[in-house]
């Protein structure tokens, strides 16, 4: 009976010292390379190369790191620094090679003031992207920062609406609304505010298509959409 113990605790003792030693040869391997994949559902706002080039500055010398230095979660929030990634996913597989997903900020909207850049869904800035030029809404005024949300929800409203989308050629914030350009038309159309915005563009969308049916559409210079959704027009002056 002993015997038996013995023989059993031995194999268990030589089974998890040759897993222990396995892992440290495994760990003090260095890095072979670097394989970098850029999230193909989002826009492309950051390239492979600028992320290798990031790679190696933080690497500094070369990719043959030991696999044990190597923190991943330091790694990862290091890269999300740059602000044109949102986040980053680093992981080391067995043939020694280090991946890094990354998932870059989407912008909606561009601002074209004093200052260009873009707007992310939550109204934070994001720089303009060296190797993409999104199509998203334009923004021509310089809003303030407390603006910055507002004008990104509006202008993600914009692009979920097909109609909107083509029909909008602009975005400008002033201090009494904020005002749509209108392509190929001569009149914008002015929203006080932007409580329930998709009932106000399903509202303007009935009125458009009552004025183009009914060949007055050429008669305005403005279209408002007060605070109690109404819809207003300003006729042009003869």
């Amino acid at each position: 009976m002993w015997v038996r113990i013995l023989s059993f605790c031995f194999w268990v003792a030589l089974s998890i010292t040759m897993l222990v030693l396995s892992h440290h040869r495994n760990a003090a391997r260095p890095v072979k390379e670097f394989q970098v994949q850029i999230d193909k559902n989002l826009p492309p706002m950051i390239s492979k190369d600028s992320v290798n080039k990031m790679l190696k500055f933080a690497f500094k010398d070369s990719v043959s790191k030991q696999k044990s230095e190597i923190n991943l979660k330091r790694l990862e929030l290091q890269l999300a620094q740059n602000n044109l990634i949102e986040q980053t996913e680093a992981f080391l597989t067995l043939n020694d090679v280090l991946h890094i997903k990354v998932m870059p900020r989407i912008p909606v909207a561009r601002v074209l003031g004093d200052k260009q850049f873009f707007l992310d869904a939550n109204g934070v800035p994001l720089p303009l992207s060296p190797t993409h030029n999104p199509e998203v809404p334009v923004i021509t005024s310089q809003p303030d920062v407390d603006r910055y949300a507002i004008l990104s929800n509006l202008s993600l409203a914009i692009t979920e609406d097909d109609f909107f989308a083509a029909h909008i050629g602009g975005i400008r914030d002033d201090s009494d609304g904020i005002y749509m350009d209108v392509n190929n038309q001569d009149y914008n159309i002015k929203l006080k505010s932007m409580d329930d915005v998709k009932k106000k563009f399903k509202m303007y969308k009935a009125f458009y298509a009552a004025a183009i049916d009914q060949k007055f559409i050429g008669d305005y210079r403005e279209v408002i959409i007060d605070n109690s959704n109404q819809i207003i027009c300003k006729r042009i002056e003869l």
